[in-house]
Parts: structure tokens; sequence; C-alpha cells
């Protein structure tokens, strides 16, 4: 509930931090709850394997951080041989994939000027008449934004020794104007064997350069340049007779191109990781083992709005500069251990790893410049008496002891168990260790001699898991009495001086220990009539248990909750997978992937507390996730929506102050009123079930792979939909959503589906309702692309392999949803959908060639 629930990446055996490095978005700059893609610094070229570990037995080796699945990630090494050089470029463009369906200039003219007319709330000019089509402010902020991929590799090696050096170059225009990204990558793979001694390294290093424009999770002048362009007047032109930007005083919104280019936000960020192994092998079947690892992340970032925006023309000018650096180091030792023995054989390992992760980090901030000349390379020409700095280190640190058994008997009998103890920095003495086991059994029922006469499995394997997992994923120190200060946060002057306060930061917990999680999973593996069928069916069961949870605690303590362990929560569902061949007959082969999955989740206790409420947005007037035992985790908590209030209703039967065309809302208690203690639930964001589809076709070189994808049963918080029911202190001038606007309650459309727009704040309490939360459910045309490999017969010698493609991403949505996709999510977690400000998602079409020499 509280604490992390992202997967663990391990990359070359290294697992990773993925946690933002810097927080902050720059003052006056609200922030973003999207999190940068965790694998960005990796070319994907350079990726042979993923391998995703769900289940507690899989997982269990990776102990603590393995509690939310573990991601394998496994890069290209050479191969013995000669020297083969390979190139491959991609080129291509990005549009958005689906705009939102806003009024036009033409329809707002009537449209508001006809709500002014029949007595809308608050006092508001009538929409002046305009010339031409109007501005449409997606398009202006909007761009097809070209994408260039280069990647060269180099690999070779003899009998003991093999290598890959690769380069690549990455470089993405953004989708709103003024955003781009580019990426540089170096790799080194080198490994060499011998029969006693093995060893190799793994080097990475990155460099990434990004170019922001504000879209944070904020309202008014804090909301960025999609909020900009969702709501402004598409009546006001871009600009004055004087080349100046138009501002308006009807509500506090930025002209959407003055966020664009009156924002200036660049990030660098460089990262290097690497490991190196060593293997001696004791005996033939006893290896000992060390591995090593580091990765080293340094970040920097700047933004500053200047003059032209109306934040930046008010504080002359608005910077602020940080500066962080992450460091992993790992050590790791092992002995592996491997024998055969008649019908028998067992692998064995036991180790120990000890892993250490050090942040540090400043930061500047500063307004009033001199100029607008040296944005925020210059903090000198800014007032100082506006100057303010922060800086910070913390660190913690992980050791662990390992050990694994597998077993097999006869080829057909399975057997694995682990155990782990995972000692964790983050928890007091005497809880900082957790212990983990696990165990698995298989049985390959087709090896059995009742089923050597079957001519329809020629695989078919029980198998059944059980493990324990941890989770330490909270902040350092938290069992710890920890203070807080500096002049940002309290200070006073005493006897004539500035005096910088500390103050408490929290209620310590000295037993905090680990969250843990048991999982039980029972699956079958298959292939029939020759492998013409092939899959897997898999039910899992996993349970969470003392959970790191921020429990509520009286006010007069001084803070709003504790860190403690409490509670227990349960995620369970199925997962089917089939691999069919369709069919294959000479050189033309058809085949096709099905998978299918459900997740269901349930809170079942919470330590003796009802309920816990959280979650809100600028817009929201309240917390509206509800965590509740017997319910899904943050279910939305809100108002359902049962019409519209007519003429001819009898309005005596509620409290309220409604009129005509206005929501009407379920009264839960029936008594007489709509406030807080009407909320119910209504709806969650766990699907139902989802599935993909994906079809393989081949006729000699040529090949066609289309993919489908599809979410059902799933909810979301449409904030955008919310604010244009509910739009805040921007009132009735702002842009709407053509189609429930112009289907909306009038006396001659009594419509019961759309409210009348007239009094929006008399029901904005109520704004998180059974409308505002809608069926986010769709079906994807993921993927199609079309590839063909020239014959060998013609091509030079020098050319080992000639391919060429065209790929199409996202390409087509089917749902009802009223947004850019719904497939997105602003807030940024897997386990609450919220569409606010959310950056479009993009269609590509690409243009891909691979040579290989």
């Amino acid at each position: 509930i509280n604490a992390g629930s992202g997967p663990l990446y391990v990359v070359d055996g290294l697992p990773i931090d993925n946690s933002t490095v810097i927080g902050g978005t720059g003052q006056e700059i609200a922030a973003t709850r999207s999190p940068r893609n965790p694998i960005s610094f990796l070319n994907p070229a350079d990726i042979a394997s993923v391998e995703v570990l769900k289940d507690a037995s899989a997982s269990a080796i990776y102990g603590a951080r393995g509690a939310n699945g573990v991601v394998l990630i496994t890069t290209k090494s050479g191969q013995s041989g000669q020297l083969k050089v390979d190139y491959s470029g991609q080129i291509g463009i990005n549009v958005v994939h689906n705009e939102l369906d806003l009024l036009n200039a033409q329809q707002y003219f009537e449209g508001i000027n006809q709500l002014i007319e029949d007595g809308v709330e608050g006092t508001w000019p009538m929409v002046e008449a305009f010339e031409g089509n109007g501005t449409d402010w997606q398009d202006v902020i909007f761009q097809d934004a070209l994408t260039q991929n280069h990647n060269i590799s180099v690999s070779g090696g003899d009998k003991a020794t093999s290598y890959l050096i690769s380069a690549n170059y990455n470089s993405e225009d953004g989708l709103i104007e003024n955003t781009s990204l580019e990426r540089y990558t170096l790799r080194l793979n080198l490994d060499r064997t011998s029969d006693k001694f093995n060893v190799g390294v793994n080097i990475t290093t990155s460099y990434i350069k990004d170019n922001f424009v504000p879209n944070g999770f904020d309202v008014n002048l804090r909301g960025g340049a999609i909020n900009a362009a969702r709501q402004w007047d598409p009546t006001f032109p871009i600009r004055n007779d004087d080349g100046s930007f138009f501002v308006t005083g009807l509500y506090d919104i930025d002209n959407p191109e003055a966020i664009i280019t009156g924002n200036h936000i660049d990030g660098n960020r460089y990262r290097t990781l690497g490991t190196a192994y060593a293997e001696y092998f004791l005996l033939p079947e006893l290896s000992a083992k060390v591995r090593a690892g580091i990765d080293v992340l340094s970040e920097d970032k700047t933004a500053y709005k200047d003059r032209t925006t109306v934040i930046g023309n008010s504080l002359n000018g608005v910077a602020t500069a940080y500066n962080a650096n992450r460091s992993n180091y790992l050590i790791e030792g092992t002995l592996n251990y491997t024998k055969e023995f008649g019908e028998h054989n067992l692998t064995a390992l036991a180790g120990v790893t000890t892993q250490e992760f050090i942040n540090r980090s400043s930061s500047q901030e500063g307004t009033n410049f001199t100029t607008d000349a040296t944005l925020a390379d210059n903090f000198a020409l800014a007032d100082p008496l506006t100057l303010q700095n922060s800086s910070g280190k913390n660190k913690n640190r992980l050791l662990s002891y390992l050990a694994r058994v597998n077993y097999t008997y006869l080829d057909k009998y399975l057997f694995t168990a682990s155990f782990r103890a995972d000692g964790s920095s983050r928890f007091g003495d005497g809880n900082k260790y957790g212990y983990f086991p696990s165990l698995s059994v298989g049985w390959l029922l087709d090896q059995e001699s009742f089923m050597s006469q079957s001519d329809v499995f020629s695989t078919l394997k029980l198998r059944a898991s059980w493990g324990q997992t941890g989770n330490d994923r909270i902040g350092n120190y938290e069992y710890l009495p920890t203070f807080s200060g500096g002049a940002n946060r309290t200070s006073y002057v005493l006897d004539d001086q500035l005096a910088i306060a500390f103050n408490p930061q929290r209620i310590a917990n000295p037993d905090l220990k680990w969250e843990t999680t048991s999982q039980i999973d029972i699956g079958v593996d298959f292939a029939l009539f020759g492998n013409r069928i092939s899959g897997s069916f898999d039910w899992y069961r996993k349970t969470t248990t003392d959970m790191l949870l921020n429990l509520a605690v009286p006010r007069e303590t001084g803070f709003g909750s504790i860190r403690t362990n409490a509670g227990e929560i349960q995620n369970s569902g199925i997962e089917v997978f089939f691999n069919t061949v369709n069919y294959a007959s000479g050189d033309f082969k058809w085949e096709s992937d099905i998978n299918f999955y459900t997740l269901d989740n349930e809170v079942i206790d919470l330590a003796g507390t009802d309920s816990l409420i959280n979650e809100s947005i600028a817009i929201s007037n309240g917390s509206f996730a509800l965590t509740a035992e017997g319910q899904p985790l943050r279910s939305f908590y809100g108002y359902e929506v049962t019409g519209i209030w007519q003429e001819g209703d009898d309005f005596d039967v509620i409290d309220n102050d409604v009129q005509p065309g206005d929501f009407k809302f379920r009264d839960i208690n029936n008594d007489g009123t709509i406030n807080s203690e009407d909320r119910t639930i209504i709806g969650n964001s766990f699907p139902d079930f989802s599935w993909g589809f994906g079809n393989t076709l081949s006729y000699k070189g040529l090949s066609l792979y289309v993919f489908f994808r599809g979410v059902h049963g799933v909810d979301m918080l449409n904030a955008n939909l919310m604010e244009q029911y509910f739009p805040n202190r921007a009132g009735a001038r702002v842009n709407r959503f053509s189609e429930p606007f112009l289907n909306r309650w009038t006396p001659d459309n009594p419509t019961n589906e759309q409210p009348s727009y007239l009094g929006f704040s008399r029901q904005a309490a109520q704004s998180v309702n059974s409308r505002t939360v809608v069926d986010a459910s769709y079906v994807k045309l993921q993927t199609v692309r079309l590839a063909y490999n020239l014959p060998q017969t013609v091509l030079p010698k020098f050319v080992r392999s000639f391919e060429l493609s065209l790929t199409g991403i996202n390409l087509i949505t089917f749902s009802d949803y009223d947004g850019f996709d719904p497939a997105l999510n602003s807030d940024g977690s897997t386990n609450f959908r919220i569409d606010w400000n959310t950056y479009p998602s993009a269609t590509s079409y690409i243009l891909g060639l691979n040579v290989g020499f």
C-alpha cells in the first residue's frame, strides 16, 4: 500500500536502483507523477533477452527485492568465430495518437455565449466575434516528431575469448514543441574461458540529454502546456499585433505557446553500469565465483521561466538548478556445485552478497534576475535575498546470505529449494534481517511409461511452487527520530540574528521490520500434436503481511501518520498462454501467440483501521481513494450519478441547492442531504482481464507480424473531464469536450445524461462521481511489422544479411474513452489510474534497416 511496488531490474547480474534521483521539477513548475522508463539508459539493440520472474520460487533467490517480481536483462555477448560487424538503423515519425475532441472556435463562440445568456454562475464577458478559424491550441503545442536510431556493433572471438563492442545514437523529438531526447551509448562485453578459470566484464556508459516543457499535475498557471491547450479560449490569437504573447485576465492560465517557448528546462543524465566476474573451478563439479558491480548515475537539471510567461514576468525570472548523483556498489561471492550420479542430477549454490546505495543532491533557487539572457546558468544575476540552497546525502546497505538446491530424478521429477537471509540498514537493531524460503516441484508426465503411447501430448509438465519474498522499499532512517531543517523550512530572528531551526521529521518506530509476501503458484506446461499447439496455465495467489503501512495518528502528536508493520493484502489470478502453428506448408507458415491473464486484488486486514482515504489532486475537493477491508486497493470513492434533475422533479426531497440540469446523486443514507456520507465505491483500477494476440506470417524472406492487445473492466478517473464539468477558478470561459457539451441539458433538450454546465460550483464537492470515474477498457492494434530479408544469393559475399522493415506501433484504439488514450496513466502508478494533463501517446511509423557484414 505504501512501500514500493515496482519490480526489481537486474542487468547482467547487477540489481539496479531506479528510484528518482532528482525529485524536483523547478520553482513554480508543478511536479509530474510519471517516472522515467527504468531501462531508458540501455540501447535496445544490446539486449539479448528479457526474462520475467513472477513466481516466488524463481524470484526468491533475489529475496529482499523480489516481492514484486524480477526482470532479468541479459545483454549480447560476442561469439567465437570470424569478426562480425552489424548495423541497424531506424528513422521514423511519431504523431499524436488521438487528440482531445474539444470545441472549435465557432462551437465555443456559440456555446459559451449561450451559457452566459442562460445565466451561468459568475460574471463573464461574452465571447467576442473573431476572424478566420480561430486557434486550435492543440495544433499549436503538438508536433509531428522525427525519430532516428543508429546502432553499430563489432563482435568476434576465438575458442577462449569472445567480445562485443557497440555504439548507439538515438534522437527523438517530443510530441510537444521544444521537447526532445538524445541518447549516446557505448557498450563492451568481454569474456574469456578456460578449463579452470573464467573471467568477464560488461560495461555500459550512456549520456541522455533532455529538453522539457512544464506539464505538471496541477491547475492554473502551474498546470502546464497540455492543461492550457485543453482550456484556453479557441477564439483568442497566439500573439498580439506587436508580436507579444496574447494574455487574458479571464483565468489564471498562461498562453500555451508562451509556456512552450518561455520555459527553459534542460537535463543531462550520465550513467555508467558495469559488472566483472571471475570463476575458478576447484574441482570439475565445484567452482567459486566472485562478481563485483558498480552503477554510477549523475544528473543535473536547470529550469528557468522567462519574462514572456505570466509567472516569469511577475517575478522577473524564476530559476532552479539541481544536481544529484547515486552510486550503487555490489560484491557477491558464490560456490556452485553440479553433479550427476546415476539417475540423479544435483545443482547447488551458496553465497553472500552485499550492496550499498549512496545518494547526494543539491539545489538552488532564485528570482528577480537582472536579465533573461543567461537563463539558469548565472545565479549571481538573481536578487541575493531570494536565493535558497539545499543539499543532502543518504545511504542504505543490504547484506544477504543465499542458498539454492536443484535436484532431478530420472529426468522427470524436479525439486528446487532456496533460502535467503536479507539484512537491510532501513530497519533497526533486532529487525534488520528477514528470512525468505521457497520450494518448487515439477513432474514431467510425458516421460512416464503410461504416456509413451499417447499421440496427443509431446510435452506435459505439472508444477507447483511456494515461497516468500520481502520488501524494504521505504525511506532511509525511518526507525530513527531524525530531524530536518534549513532556512527554507523554519527560521527565526532571535536577538536580531537569523536562527535556523531543526524540526522533528517523523515519529520514529524502532520496531520496523520486513514486509513479507507469500506466494503459491500451480501450473501446467503442455505441447500437443507434435508441438502444433503449446502453452501453459498458471494460477497464483500472493499474500502480503506486515505491510510497511502509514497508519494515522492523532494530530496532537504533530504528525499525521506513523510508519508501522500492519495489515494484509492479497493478489490472485490466472495466466494462460497458447502458441499455435495454424498452417505450415512449404515456404509458408502462420503462427499465433495468445495470452490471457487476470488479477484480483483484495485488502484483507488494516490492523483495526476501518479504512484509509487518500490520493487527491488540486481539483478534487478532497481525497478519493478508499482502501478498505474486503475491497480492491485504492478503490475510487465518490458519488453515484443517477441522472439529471429535470424541471418537473420534486426538489423538496433534498436539502442541497440544486437546479434543473444539475447532476442527480444517489442519497446513500436517505437523510435528504448529499454530503460525504453518501460516497460509495464507484470503480477500481484493476482490470477484470487482459489479453494479447499476436500473429506471424512468413513466406520465404518475407514476414508479417500483427499484434493486438486488450484490457477490459478497468476504471479511470478522467480528471480532464472532471475539470470541464467543474472548472475550478477558470469558470465558464474555459474550453470543453465537444460531445458532452454540445449534448448538454437545456429546457429544449432535457437529457438525462449531461448536465447544463450552468452551476458548476454548486456540486463541485461531488466532482469525483460515476460520470468522471469512467470505463477505460480498450482493444488496440498495437504493432504491425512487415520485413523482408534479401536472399543470400543476391547479396555480395561480404554482406552476411540484409533486412528492410516497416513498423507501425499503437496504430488503432477501439474504446469509448474520452481522452488521449485509455492505456495512459498520469499518476504513474500501476494500481491507481488518473488521466489529468496526461502526455499523449504516439502512433509511430518506423522504417528500419539491418545489415550484417
